[in-house]
C-alpha cells in the first residue's frame, strides 16, 4: 500500500451551533514539525492516560508518521491546533485502513469540525483503495458513532475490555464499567463481495443483517457438518497479543485445528481473573468455524459482531469477559448500535448460562 496522497490544504468556515460565532479553519495533512501540536491536543484531553502511547513520545510519533504506517490529519484555527484524526495502515497482513484517533480540543467543539475532518481524511483513505475503512469509536458518547454513520459507515461489532476504564481520563463521563468498550464500524471501499462464509445458525440472522447493511455480496453456509464431513487440521495456528498494562488479550486465529480449545485454555490460564478480558478473531471462510463457534461458546466466549472485508478472509469477533463488570445500559449508542448490542447481550447471557471450561 503506497503512502497517503498529499491532500491539498482545505479552508472552511463554520458557525458554532450555540453561539453563532463564525470561524475559519484549515484542514491539512501532518508535516514534520507538527509533533508538538499533536501531542498538545492529546494531552489536553487525556492527560497522560491515552492508550496510543506514541502520542507521548515525539521521536516515536515522528517515526511512525513518516514511515507510511500512520497518517495524521490536523485542523487549525490560525496558529492554534484544534484537533487531529489518524489513519493507520495494517499492510501487508491486512487490506483495511483504520480510522483511529480523533481528538478535538474543548475550545473548538460545537462547530461541526470533526465531521469535516472525517470527510477530508476519508478522501485520502479512499484514494489508496483499501478493501475497507475500519473505525473504533467510544461508547461514552455517540457523537463519533453518528458522524461515522453519516459518512456511510455501518455498525458491525463491539470490542469489550480493550482498556481499563480507571486508566482513562477525559472531559466526558466514562460510566461505571470496569473496562472500556469500543463500537466498531466498517465502510466498504475496494472489496464488494465477502464470498462464502460459514456462520453458526445461532448468529446467522445477525450476520446476514449486517452484510445486507454493508451492501456487499455474501453467501452464508449454516449447516453444521458431522465430524466425518469436516477435515480439521490437528494443529491450530494463532497469534496472541497480550497487553499487561490494560489486562487484555487479543487472539487472532489463522488456522482452526482440533486443539483450538486446548490452546485457548492455555492462554486463559495465564491471563484470567482480575480485569483480564480476551477478544478472539475467528476466521469464517471454512467449515471448521461452525464447530469452533460452539466450542468457544461452551468456554464462555460470546459473539460480539463481524469483522468483514478487512483481509483476504472473513472473520467474526468472539469475546470473553470473565467476571469484569460492564454496564451496558450506560452506553451512549446510536439506534443501529443499540440493536446490535441487544443481540450481543442476549448471546452473552446464553453463554454464561452454559458450562464454562477452564
Amino acid at each position: 500500500m503506497q503512502r497517503a496522497p498529499e491532500n491539498q490544504e482545505r479552508e472552511i468556515a463554520l458557525v458554532h451551533h450555540k453561539t453563532g460565532v463564525k470561524k475559519s479553519f484549515i484542514l491539512r495533512p501532518f508535516r514534520p514539525g507538527d509533533e508538538d501540536a499533536v501531542m498538545k491536543c492529546v494531552s489536553e484531553e487525556y492527560g497522560d492516560t491515552y492508550y496510543r502511547r506514541e502520542y507521548y513520545d515525539k521521536e516515536l510519533l515522528s517515526r511512525k508518521a513518516n514511515n507510511g504506517g500512520l497518517f495524521l490529519f490536523l485542523a487549525y484555527c490560525g496558529d492554534d491546533v484544534c484537533g487531529i484524526q489518524s489513519i493507520i495502515s495494517h499492510a501487508p497482513s491486512e487490506t483495511r485502513l483504520e480510522a483511529a484517533s480523533q481528538i478535538f480540543r474543548k475550545d473548538y467543539r460545537g462547530y461541526g469540525l470533526p465531521y469535516e475532518l472525517v470527510k477530508y481524511t476519508y478522501e485520502a483513505a479512499k484514494a489508496l483503495n483499501p478493501s475497507c475503512i475500519y473505525a473504533s469509536t467510544v461508547v461514552f458518547h455517540d457523537i463519533t458513532q453518528r458522524m461515522c454513520e453519516e459518512a456511510g459507515m455501518v455498525p458491525v461489532a463491539f470490542n469489550l475490555g480493550s482498556h481499563l476504564t480507571s486508566r482513562m481520563h477525559n472531559s466526558f463521563s466514562l460510566g461505571s464499567s470496569e473496562k472500556y468498550a469500543q463500537a466498531i464500524l466498517i465502510l466498504p471501499v475496494g472489496r464488494k463481495d465477502a464470498g462464502e462464509i460459514y456462520i453458526h445458525p445461532d448468529i446467522a440472522s445477525s450476520v446476514r443483517r449486517l452484510y445486507e447493511e454493508l451492501g456487499v455480496g455474501y453467501n452464508i453456509v449454516s449447516g453444521i457438518p458431522s465430524d466425518d464431513d469436516t477435515a480439521v487440521p490437528e494443529h491450530t495456528e494463532l497469534d496472541v497479543s497480550v497487553n499487561e498494562r490494560e489486562q487484555s488479550v487479543s487472539i487472532t486465529v489463522s488456522e482452526i485445528g482440533s486443539d483450538l480449545i486446548q490452546k485457548v485454555r492455555e492462554v486463559r490460564s495465564c491471563h484470567d481473573g482480575g480485569y483480564w478480558t480476551m477478544q478472539l478473531i475467528l476466521p469464517t471462510d471454512r467449515s471448521p468455524a461452525l464447530r469452533a463457534y460452539e466450542e468457544l461458546v461452551r468456554e464462555g466466549f460470546f459473539y460480539a459482531g463481524i469483522r468483514p472485508l478487512c483481509s483476504d478472509r472473513e472473520q467474526i469477533f468472539m469475546q470473553y469477559t470473565g467476571g469484569v463488570r460492564f454496564c451496558f445500559d450506560e452506553y451512549k449508542l446510536t439506534d443501529r448500535f443499540r440493536i446490535l448490542m441487544d443481540e450481543i447481550i442476549r448471546l452473552k447471557r446464553i453463554s454464561e448460562a452454559g458450562p464454562c471450561g477452564g
